[in-house]
């Protein structure tokens, strides 16, 4: 057999001949089996070219994991830190005061001081005038009572001098009240509110809105019902301070007589007094900077002058 007979079994199956095809010749043979080498050749290619499948590497994933830990732990702590943060200083500063926090008990026999409150109101400049007027008149009442008193001492010796026997000379009070206050004064129907020893301070005339008299005397001398009248209020009066208000009727007129700033107030409303009956003691209760009796008269409704209306 040749061997183009041997290429043409090989190309033709034995089994199924078909006497109708033209045998392949030489050149038709070596080209296909050119063709079959090329084929394998490029499927020999593939195979060795193909990528071999993957394989794990234990120390690369662990590397990989822990890097991704890494960048959340990164993120996320900050994060949490951060809205953490106030609560955080604001217990540190509750630990810190109560850390500095200092106790102090106190022994049961330690005594406690009652302390007294004052109440303070402002004042305009025409109260701020009257007050520095009552306060000059009480220091010349003062230095009057003063100067009487040191001359009543050097008649005393120029007395003695002359070998007369020396008057008793009166012994200066140890209080501001008067031991024995004269009997008040009366005239035209009116009785004086204060025994003597006063000063005469503002009165209805001086104006900024005073509204009655002030007699300016130590706290403590008695004052002293005008008329025969009846106490219609009796008690503490706001600026007033303690007050007794009197009715009364003279001569067919309705007269009121206010009696302010007392230091004790002896009667009580609705009682009938007379007039040189003592209805309490001077004091400075009230808006007041000095013991004074303010006195205020009305007849039938209208304000009067009581330096005019009084024996003062």
């Amino acid at each position: 057999m040749t061997e183009n007979d041997s290429a043409r079994n090989e190309l033709t199956p034995t089994d199924a001949p078909n006497p109708a095809e033209r045998p392949l010749s030489s050149r038709q043979v070596v080209a296909a089996a050119r063709k079959d080498m090329r084929r394998a050749e490029r499927a020999a290619r593939r195979t060795a070219t193909a990528p071999a499948p993957r394989r794990l590497r234990p120390a690369r994933a662990a590397g990989t994991l822990a890097a991704v830990c890494a960048l959340i732990a990164g993120v996320a702590i900050p994060a949490y830190a951060a809205t953490q943060q106030d609560e955080t200083t604001n217990a540190s500063v509750r630990d810190e005061a109560a850390a500095d926090a200092q106790l102090f008990e106190a022994d049961s026999d330690v005594a406690t001081a009652d302390l007294a409150s004052t109440s303070y109101a402002a004042r305009t400049a025409e109260e701020i005038e009257q007050i520095e007027a009552e306060r000059e008149a009480l220091e010349r009442a003062r230095e009057a009572k003063r100067q009487a008193e040191e001359e009543a001492r050097l008649q005393a010796e120029q007395q003695a001098a002359a070998g007369a026997p020396a008057a008793v000379a009166e012994s200066p009070a140890t209080s501001d009240a008067p031991a024995a206050p004269a009997a008040p004064a009366t005239s035209g129907g009116a009785t004086a509110p204060l025994p003597g020893g006063y000063t005469i301070g503002q009165s209805l005339g001086s104006g900024r809105g005073h509204e009655g008299l002030d007699l300016l005397v130590a706290t403590g001398t008695p004052i002293y019902a005008v008329h025969g009248c009846v106490v219609t209020y009796a008690g503490y009066s706001g600026a007033y301070g303690n007050l007794v208000t009197l009715n009364c009727t003279v001569n067919g007129n309705s007269v009121e007589v206010r009696n302010a700033h007392m230091s004790a107030i002896n009667v009580s409303t609705g009682q009938t007094v007379s007039a040189g009956q003592q209805i309490g003691a001077v004091g400075s209760t009230g808006r007041s900077t000095a013991p004074h009796l303010h006195i205020e008269i009305r007849v039938n409704g209208g304000l009067v002058d009581p330096l005019y209306y009084l024996p003062v």
